[in-house]
């Protein structure tokens, strides 16, 4: 298993194309080969977790604690570019998220988890606004998260195999680490939830790795691109979670309907209309309303399925109760046959912040995606990489619809709000550096529409 390892890192370090990437790192860039993403991924990947006093901690908490203030003043200095709209939306989350929780909770019992949620949330999106600013950081950033993935494929194959977690169960000989998770077998296997507190988590973060793969390290045009990419969607599966599968079928739709309409003009607003038009048919034709039949066809069994609707019901209810600041942390109204989690991370953020909350957290995922769809003239790499991320954000964004974040999960995904900003500061491929003579080729065969989103 370690030489299967081995062999997939040496894989991704070849696969990533970085000849534009060190033209542009030959000039002098805050953050271009910063070794603390490398560190930031390497935390994510650790199970560990301790205290302070009351406090608890894990090794990515201490990486964001400690980058939190130079990356805060870098940020309001304008030495990692603009203040744009998405800063704001995440801004305003985490005050927002502070707010709620002192408030219901009280200074003494709500200061605590409002600082980990500002850390969170606004420390995670400044680290990549400050140590993503070009081409060559977001390349490097997406090789570590690749590394990361393949490194527990054969832990999470093996998991399958004999249903022990063995990651946590080393580093439990010697840390305290997450309890390993209650799962029953699906397809004759067991669910693998390697370093994750969740199979599911294990499975939503992988997942994040499959469009990025394959947009950053070439694989419509190399087979070494092809085959990590086949991996990371192995790997995905090994959590045998319905959300995490779902969010690699929607990034393979996407990148599907990018490789067959590249000459269709507007072609992703067609797309948008196309799957408005058919929400408004399910939700007219059907007896059940268009979620409830999303949730029955997106679960392993009618059980999870029933669960997961009445969650949904009673959980907007408690937001149609609390609307401005939510409940916080406390316990939402339910039956007590309803389990106590709410597996759905937009729904949990309405419930527990109220609809403030998720407004300004929805709208730091809108207005990074829509607003990197709008931008023109970008390089061929450039507009590869934004595609890249805008579809594997929207495979995350539709799969927890059916899971909630928390933890390193979460902080990956803010995290990766905020390591496409750079994009809005590049015109013309300036950031890039000189193009390669293959981009140039590449691009020309694409026509205009393959350097642009809509």
């Amino acid at each position: 298993m370690a030489s299967i390892a081995a062999k997939a890192f040496l894989v991704v370090e070849k696969s990533v194309p970085f000849g534009a990437g060190r033209a542009a790192g030959a000039r002098k860039q805050s953050g271009r080969s910063s070794p603390l993403i490398a560190l930031f991924f390497f935390a994510l990947g650790m199970p560990i977790i301790f205290y302070l006093g009351s406090v608890r901690l894990s090794p990515y908490r201490l990486v964001l604690i400690a980058t939190f203030i130079p990356c805060l003043f870098a940020w309001l200095f304008g030495s990692v570019g603009r203040i744009r709209l998405p800063d704001i939306f995440i801004l305003m989350a985490a005050i927002w998220g502070a707010i709620v929780l002192v408030h219901v909770h009280g200074v003494e019992a709500g200061l605590q988890p409002a600082g980990i949620f500002v850390i969170e949330t606004l420390g995670s999106f400044l680290l990549a606004r400050r140590y993503i600013r070009d081409v060559f950081a977001f390349q490097r950033m997406v090789r570590w998260l690749v590394v990361m993935v393949l490194v527990l494929l054969p832990f999470a194959v093996y998991e399958n195999v004999t249903g022990s977690p063995i990651l946590i169960q080393l580093f439990g000989q010697i840390f305290d680490v997450h309890a390993i998770a209650p799962k029953q077998p699906r397809l004759g296997l067991a669910r693998a939830q390697a370093i994750f507190e969740h199979p599911i988590l294990f499975g939503v973060v992988c997942s994040s790795a499959f469009a990025l793969s394959y947009y950053v390290m070439g694989a419509r045009t190399r087979l070494a691109g092809r085959f990590i990419t086949g991996l990371v969607a192995i790997t995905v599966f090994t959590s045998l979670s319905a959300g995490a599968l779902l969010s690699v079928a929607v990034q393979s739709i996407l990148i599907g309907w990018d490789k067959l309409t590249v000459r269709v003009v507007r072609r992703w607003v067609i797309l948008g209309a196309i799957t408005i038009a058919a929400y408004i048919v399910v939700e007219t034709v059907s007896n059940r309303s268009a979620f409830e039949v999303f949730i029955s066809y997106l679960t392993f069994n009618a059980d999870q399925s029933y669960m997961r609707i009445h969650i949904w019901h009673y959980g907007t209810e408690s937001v149609i109760r609390h609307p401005i600041f939510g409940i916080g942390l406390n316990e939402w109204e339910r039956p007590e046959w309803l389990p106590g989690s709410i597996d759905n991370f937009w729904l949990n953020t309405a419930v527990t912040y109220g609809v403030t909350g998720l407004f300004f957290l929805g709208g730091a995922f809108f207005s990074v995606c829509f607003g990197l769809a709008r931008l023109r003239n970008l390089s061929f790499q450039i507009a590869e990489f934004r595609k890249g991320l805008v579809i594997s954000l929207c495979g995350i964004a539709v799969a927890i619809c059916t899971v909630h974040l928390w933890n390193a999960s979460y902080v990956l995904f803010i995290f990766l709000l905020g390591s496409g900003m750079w994009m809005f500061e590049v015109r013309h491929g300036v950031s890039a550096g000189r193009p390669t003579e293959r981009s140039l080729i590449q691009a020309r065969s694409f026509g205009k529409g393959g350097c642009k989103i809509d």
